[in-house]
């Protein structure tokens, strides 16, 4: 199983602050973290091509997941917009699927 690109607006809540991301909403659900795997900031230039001005920055806090399902999820807080995007999710299959997938088990 691959990583799935999602990019959709999702809201972010946190048990406090400063802190990591403790739940978010997506599609109408409420998805519990249950741990933060990695935190990084992207301060890059994105697409633009060199030379490029610094107000074309990327201002992004990204955060990669587990969920308390299990399953991976990557979303990002893109600062110049003031908006949570879900980036992409990862969910392994269980272990029967991927067994009748294979024709093994």
């Amino acid at each position: 199983m691959e990583w799935e690109f999602i990019h959709e607006e999702i809201e972010v809540e946190f048990e406090k602050r400063p802190g990591p991301p403790a739940r978010f909403a997506w599609r109408g659900k409420r998805v519990e973290v249950a741990e933060v795997v990695r935190a990084w900031a992207d301060h890059s230039f994105g697409q633009f091509r060199y030379p490029a001005r610094w107000w074309q920055r990327r201002h992004r806090n990204y955060y990669r997941v587990r969920t308390a399902e299990g399953w991976l999820a990557e979303f990002y807080l893109d600062r110049g917009f003031g908006k949570w995007i879900l980036y992409r999710v990862f969910r392994a299959k269980p272990a029967d699927e991927q067994h009748a997938e294979t024709g093994s088990g």
